[in-house]
């Protein structure tokens, strides 16, 4: 590729993408761009598209977009962005989605007007929906609680970034009963678990499966971890408190049933974007 112009070469990689049947073949190829060369946008690729390429950096673009073929963009660049917040994300933890913002936003409106509102996030992963909450409730003091070893280190890291000194972090696994030093009791509990039943895991795009299978196992039906929590870690909720999850798609009886069994009322339900049921939250009754 020596001696090829930027453009040239910003087009070779999205062809590239686009034969490889990525869905976003141009914006992949533009952040992979401006990654390598500092060059994100089309304005920047009209201005400087007719200056030769420099031969490593078009070498090492050449590589990330043959990366891109086969792993997520997300974990390529190593932060994507959530609610105003560039997380830092990878091979090991769940990638921030879009539409998690509707449980992170209802948790906020439930919440609205409660001083100093503990908040509990199980199952945080990179740290995302307990970050976002900390960010929007200024006095929010929020706990978050995650198993695995590989996505524990980005929720460190991130918390670390961007948790204001209002959250903090611990190991520990959801299945069981909160430990005994639970922080005491809160006002919220927010979760978004794994919720894909396990059979159906090995049908996903192949992007979701590069992502860590103990984020995505709900179980056989997918409910796995919302029982663990209604009825395992109900009792580290004080009396009214809420409790909000991001739900699949195709699980909304089974959850509002759980809910139900373990005393949890005043159900609701918030569609997100797309016009699907994303969040369900209900009140604990002591």
């Amino acid at each position: 590729m020596n001696g090829c112009t930027l453009r040239e070469v910003y087009d070779k990689g999205k062809n590239t993408l686009s034969r490889a049947g990525l869905k976003s073949p141009a914006f992949d190829a533009l952040c992979l761009f401006e990654m390598t060369f500092g060059i994100g946008d089309r304005a920047g690729l009209t201005v400087h598209g007719g200056e030769i390429a420099n031969p490593e950096k078009t070498e090492l673009f050449n590589e990330l977009i043959m990366r891109r073929t086969r792993e997520p963009l997300q974990y390529i660049l190593g932060r994507w962005e959530f609610d105003g917040m560039n997380l830092l994300v990878g091979d090991g933890v769940l990638i921030p989605r879009e539409d998690t913002m509707t449980l992170v936003e209802t948790a906020c409106t439930e919440l609205s007007g409660l001083s100093s509102p503990r908040v509990l996030d199980l199952c945080a992963g990179s740290g995302a929906v307990g970050l976002a909450i900390a960010r929007r409730i200024p006095d929010a003091l929020v706990v978050c609680a995650e198993k695995s070893h590989e996505a524990f280190r980005y929720l460190e890291r991130n918390i670390a970034e961007f948790g204001q000194g209002r959250v903090i972090c611990r190991e520990c696994d959801v299945l069981l009963p909160p430990p005994t030093d639970n922080y005491g009791k809160f006002d919220c509990i927010v979760s978004n678990p794994p919720y894909i039943p396990a059979g159906d895991i090995d049908g996903l795009e192949w992007e979701v499966q590069c992502e860590p299978r103990i984020a995505l196992d709900g179980g056989s039906d997918g409910l796995l971890f919302y029982r663990a929590i209604c009825g395992l870690w109900k009792p580290a909720l004080r009396a009214g408190g809420l409790v909000a999850f991001e739900i699949g798609y195709d699980i909304y009886d089974g959850v509002i049933e759980i809910m139900k069994q373990n005393a949890i009322d005043r159900i609701g339900a918030v569609k997100d974007f797309n016009g699907i049921s994303r969040c369900v939250f209900g009140t604990a009754v002591s």
